[in-house]
């Protein structure tokens, strides 16, 4: 009897010690979560978290919502997540900025990234476009390599702000292709491409729907786009290397991030349901048109190629010196 006894509590206790994870991946969600946005509603983050968003409650049943919380570069919506209790109900929608840039530049971020948020799952992988304004004399990208080489210093570069992705690119760029050139920050990317067009600028590298529609209706040039294949939404440009720089690749990406801690169960769990969203025809259809591609996968790919992110950027920063107290 006594056998049996200790049998019966054996199971039992073997038993209750898989309910907790079967909870958390059966359950969840049970109540609303709530995907911050770093940034001002109209861009291309806030399009990209509510079209997934709605997405997502349609699929679980349960709403999800985007607040907003533009501030410090991103950065200030991170810190919110990073701090939210990790249950899975608060979530952050960031990028390659926030995320691998901000920590590279910035003494006194507050956070580390790395440490304080756990990666989801990517959606999205957008190449830039290199643009000048219609004022530049060449037609290629070998064009303005050898006007930089020849008048090293008079032509100036456009970014959207010290230690933003836009920055970081020209200095990239500058590193790559041994060129020389001033860096003039704008406040943001409608103000850099407005600075193209008035003439103030010679070129930028920025995120495609900050320059589309004027490169479609012919007031700034694009000359080419960063990624390793042609754009989707610029399809007549060539990438980098096919217009002769060789090794300058450059995407930006978003993503989705919980707070560090948050059980394992529940981030496969949204990871799945973040796939079977994007992966609807009308979401990939709206995101092309603005030069992005749905780029999912598992957790365990992002949390790598988050890694290799950090580290790029880090590098890169730091050859072309650039820290911000």
């Amino acid at each position: 009897m006594s056998i049996i006894k200790n049998i019966i509590s054996l199971t039992a206790i073997c038993f209750g010690s898989t309910l907790p994870a079967i909870s958390h991946a059966e359950s969840f969600p049970q109540r609303p979560v709530t995907i911050v946005v770093p940034f001002v509603a109209g861009g291309a983050f806030d399009v990209v978290g509510r079209l997934v968003a709605e997405k997502m409650s349609a699929n679980l049943g349960k709403q999800f919502i985007i607040e907003n919380k533009p501030g410090a570069g991103g950065t200030l919506g991170g810190r919110q997540v990073s701090q939210a209790r990790p249950d899975g109900y608060t979530l952050l929608l960031s990028g390659v900025g926030p995320i691998s840039i901000s920590p590279a530049v910035y003494k006194k971020l507050g956070y580390v990234p790395a440490k304080a948020l756990a990666p989801v799952i990517q959606l999205t992988s957008s190449p830039f476009v290199l643009t000048t304004g219609p004022s530049f004399e060449g037609k290629s990208v070998k064009d303005l390599v050898k006007f930089l080489k020849e008048k090293p210093g008079k032509y100036n570069y456009a970014s959207t702000g010290n230690g933003t992705l836009v920055h970081l690119a020209g200095e990239y760029f500058r590193g790559i292709t041994k060129t020389d050139f001033e860096h003039i920050p704008y406040s943001g990317g409608s103000q850099a491409t407005f600075a193209l067009i008035q003439g103030d600028a010679t070129f930028t590298i920025t995120n495609i729907p900050n320059v589309l529609s004027q490169i479609q209706a012919g007031t700034v040039k694009g000359l080419a786009t960063t990624g390793n294949q042609s754009s989707r939404a610029l399809p007549d440009l060539p990438t980098m290397s096919e217009a002769g720089v060789s090794g300058f690749e450059l995407t930006g990406w978003i993503g989705i991030f919980a707070p560090a801690n948050t059980p394992e169960d529940i981030i496969e769990t949204l990871n799945s349901a973040f796939v079977q969203a994007m992966n609807d025809p009308r979401i990939k259809e709206r995101l092309q048109q603005q030069g992005d591609d749905v780029a999912t996968g598992s957790v365990a790919d992002f949390k790598e190629f988050v890694a290799q992110s950090d580290a790029k950027w880090k590098s890169i920063a730091e050859e072309a010196n650039i820290s911000i107290n």
